[in-house]
């Protein structure tokens, strides 16, 4: 089963305080009841911050450990960019 978070139309740009909001929705996610893939749509998401990218790895290494999965799709090119840039290519679909 999976669970899928509309970032995009929510977060356009995930930067400053924003990215505290965002860190949360991810972490309320994570604990949202029984799935095994946590899917990012980042359709609309133009700009994320270092703290942005480190909310994401956190929960990518909790929900591996897990035995769960991330997957980000429809990441801008500038998105997929800075994943691929931190070994983060894996989670793009």
């Amino acid at each position: 089963m999976r669970l899928l978070l509309d970032i995009g139309k929510k977060y356009p740009e995930i930067t400053g305080p924003i990215s505290d909001a965002f860190a949360a929705d991810l972490r309320n996610a994570v604990g949202a009841g029984e799935y095994s893939v946590l899917v990012l749509d980042l359709r609309g998401t133009r700009t994320i911050s270092s703290m942005t990218m480190g909310a994401i790895f956190s929960v990518y290494q909790q929900l591996k450990h897990e035995g769960r999965e991330l997957e980000v799709i429809n990441a801008s090119e500038k998105v997929s960019h800075l994943l691929r840039m931190v070994n983060m290519g894996d989670i793009l679909s």
